[in-house]
């Protein structure tokens, strides 16, 4: 009934009262929708943008933003191993540098460089091949199902090969490696093989080139000069330069002209690099010479430590060629074998010097190469790799498909891992529907009985019934789990549902709608000669859908977010419900997961409410009009 009559409505007056009840339902409304809409936009974002509050994602609408977006998942969260193969001084993903034009020349005689000139596999990394607080690239997708296809699904065989400890393919994942260390080192490994397979395929853009410039900087200036200006370098040094940014570690030894940056090249190639990315310029035969006196001409020896196993005699020792790359022992005697050699036929090798080679027989002279890319470099040895432009011209082509990956990765992760990852999804549903059916079944019929059959000390049952509502979960907790341990039942699902098989005040509500039912049609139906099977459910469960959906929206709402006693009665991971996946995914995700993962889990109860909707308000609506 409407608090105003027509002629109230009419009224200026009435008008304004009705204006104003509209408002204040409209700033309400306001209110419950915008938290909502922000936890929409939050689960778009990710940890570089997520302390943003605006509505729409920056990405979605501006370049710049998304080339970040896209360098955040390439270097694993690390902006400090960008600011390695990007030479940048970068603090965040929030604040990356993205160069404001992009000249295609560049980048196009980049890419001819590396396909041409087949560059050997540890001259690349390969980005977003991490698990950083559950989040997983599109990348590492790909790389753990050619792994899984690869052992066939059996995750004990692939443990066995490589030592490891996984329990899905969900948790593979590779650390990317570090080649420049002068520590590291590989075992080959069908995995190692998918990984250098996978390289070679993707895209440019997504692999990161080992810099030497790059890592020069963060192992040896940075830590003595900073980062932040280049005032104490240049006071430090003979000769200036304007930044970081341009500045190109010499290939060889710098003269004696240039005593500080002579000794901190020597420190970086003695104590920062790996030898794969160092050579000498000495004749061969002294290389064999050292080779025969560290195995003592000891030609078996050498065999069994050697890469090379078909050797017979020291002269069939060489030079390491300028791309190879040198395995544990062949290191270790080739960096000794260095620090005997006179550090003036010292030289490093690596991309970025085999790509001013490369520019050098392309364009001949350093002014050709300023024409054609649009640059003012001094020579062709400071010429840099075009990395930053590569990137940003690869996010421009694929905005779109970048824009939508970015969108739903979050929604992407949470899907794999309730889905196919783990079981979660699959026992909340197991445990929903066994729910449901006891619900719309025990109670239902333990209500009608009190309503059809009036048994003496009714009331003393409904007052019973009454009295659990009275005590909190939390007390019967305890109780509950030493009964289901005494059974054996742990971990199974009659252990969920038993305890909430039946609901003292949803048996009260039932009866209480079923005693609204007239008797008649009971009466008639006992004439028609129906039996009390088919009354309860032609005429009781017929007549009370509205209440039906009240109890089983209830049921549904309270087994699909039930966390405390499933946490309890099911520890074991295998029979984790979807409640107590949520709490565990949010100890370790990122908000804008966690945010992913609240609407996931939202969906259902909400889609159930709509559909339900139109029988629970029929409900509440039939009592009052009788």
């Amino acid at each position: 009934m409407s608090m105003l009559t027509k002629t109230e409505r009419k009224s200026r007056t009435g008008r304004l009262f009705l204006a104003g009840v509209f408002a204040a339902i409209l700033v309400g409304s306001v209110t419950m929708v915008y938290p909502f809409i922000l936890m929409l936009s939050g689960s778009l974002r990710s940890d570089m943008d997520i302390n943003q509050m605006d509505i729409v994602p920056d990405y979605l609408t501006d370049t710049r933003v998304l080339v970040r977006k896209f360098l955040e998942t390439k270097y694993n969260y690390d902006p400090a191993a960008m600011n390695i193969y990007r030479q940048g001084r970068d603090y965040s993903f929030e604040l990356a540098s993205v160069p404001a034009t992009v000249h295609a020349r560049r980048v196009d005689d980049f890419k001819a460089f590396v396909r041409e000139t087949e560059t050997p596999d540890h001259w690349h990394i390969l980005g977003g091949l991490r698990t950083i607080r559950n989040m997983r690239s599109v990348v590492l997708d790909v790389f753990s199902e050619r792994v899984k296809a690869h052992y066939h699904g059996d995750v004990d065989a692939f443990n066995r090969d490589i030592g490891g400890v996984i329990r899905t393919w969900g948790q593979v994942d590779m650390i990317g490696p570090n080649w420049v260390n002068p520590r590291y080192d590989y075992t080959p490994s069908a995995t190692f093989d998918i990984y250098t397979e996978l390289v070679r395929e993707r895209p440019l853009a997504e692999r990161a080139m080992v810099n030497i410039t790059g890592e020069f900087l963060q192992e040896v200036i940075y830590p003595a000069y900073g980062m932040d200006g280049v005032e104490d370098y240049n006071a430090a040094h003979a000769r200036p330069v304007t930044s970081y940014d341009v500045f190109a570690l010499p290939r060889r030894l710098p003269g004696r002209d240039r005593p500080a940056l002579r000794e901190e090249w020597l420190t970086f190639v003695r104590e920062h690099c790996h030898v794969s990315f160092i050579r000498a310029a000495v004749p061969e035969a002294d290389y064999q010479a050292f080779v025969r006196e560290y195995f003592g001409r000891d030609i078996a020896r050498l065999q069994r430590h050697w890469p090379a196993r078909n050797l017979s005699r020291f002269e069939d020792v060489r030079l390491p060629g300028e791309r190879e790359w040198l395995f544990a022992a062949q290191a270790t005697v080739y960096r000794r074998f260095l620090e005997s050699v006179d550090p003036s036929a010292l030289y490093l090798v690596g991309p970025e010097f085999a790509w001013q080679d490369w520019l050098r027989g392309r364009y001949g002279d350093v002014d050709a190469l300023n024409r054609a890319h649009g640059t003012d470099y001094a020579a062709l040895d400071a010429v840099r790799m075009p990395i930053a432009e590569t990137e940003a011209r690869y996010v421009q082509r694929h905005s779109g498909m970048l824009r939508r990956r970015y969108a739903l990765r979050n929604y992407r992760i949470v899907a794999q891992q309730i889905f196919v990852q783990g079981r979660p999804f699959y026992n909340t549903i197991v445990y929903v529907g066994l729910t449901l059916i006891l619900a719309l079944t025990v109670q239902p019929l333990a209500a009608y009985a009190l309503s059809r059959f009036n048994p003496p000390g009714m009331w003393k049952f409904i007052f019973i019934f009454m009295a659990t509502m009275a005590f909190p979960p939390m007390v019967s907790t305890i109780p509950q789990f030493l009964l289901i341990k005494k059974l054996n039942l742990l971990n199974t699902f009659i252990a969920l549902v038993i305890p909430v098989a039946i609901n003292g005040y949803l048996v009260f509500l039932l009866k209480g709608f079923f005693d609204s039912i007239p008797q008649h049609l009971y009466e008639a139906a006992t004439i028609d000669g129906a039996s009390e099977l088919t009354m309860f459910w032609r005429i009781t469960m017929a007549l009370s859908k509205p209440i039906l959906a009240v109890v089983a929206l209830n049921a549904f709402r309270l087994a699909w977010m039930s966390f405390m006693h499933p946490l309890i009665v099911c520890p074991d991971e295998k029979m984790h419900v979807l409640a107590v996946w949520l709490h565990q995914f949010q100890q370790s995700a990122p908000a804008s997961a966690v945010f992913a993962s609240i609407l996931m889990a939202s969906i259902p109860t909400l889609l159930i409410f709509i559909v339900t909707q139109g029988t629970i308000m029929k409900g509440i609506a039939v009592p009052a009009e009788k």
